[in-house]
């Protein structure tokens, strides 16, 4: 019985040293993009099927320049270049164009753009403007 307790606890232990090393390559790669441009993420949970983590670096159009996509059950998952949809504007993605990607991948896509939404409802909220009426504001 204490073996398998040990055993139990070593698993344990094993699962979230592998979390800890699958979070440094996520952060790493979030670094990378966030050095080219605007990052934003958006994810898919999957009970039964696998989950959906990815982010999309945007220039200042909001067109997207990259993106990278980590799809998997386990912590072995890992971020892999997912260039489905580079120079398309974020805004501009519509669920039709995501349906090939699967289910998973297009809430996922879709759940970045809602992100991306709210973010920029947030931080024009917070703006205060002062000037003319002409005044471009850039987020």
């Amino acid at each position: 019985m204490l073996w398998f307790v040990l055993l139990a606890a070593g698993m344990w232990i094993l699962q979230g040293l592998l979390g800890l090393w699958q979070l440094r390559h996520f952060n790493q790669r979030f670094k990378l993009l966030r050095k080219e441009g605007r990052v934003v993420i958006g994810k898919s949970k999957g009970r039964v099927t696998a989950g959906v983590v990815l982010m999309f670096c945007l220039d200042q159009d909001c067109n997207i320049i990259r993106g990278e996509k980590m799809e998997g059950f386990s912590i072995f998952a890992r971020l892999k270049p997912f260039n489905s949809f580079n120079h398309f504007n974020l805004l501009e993605l519509e669920e039709s164009k995501c349906n090939r990607l699967g289910k998973s991948a297009s809430k996922a896509v879709m759940n970045a753009i809602e992100n991306y939404k709210a973010f920029i409802n947030i931080a024009k909220s917070d703006m205060e403007v002062v000037g003319t009426e002409n005044t471009r504001i850039t987020v």
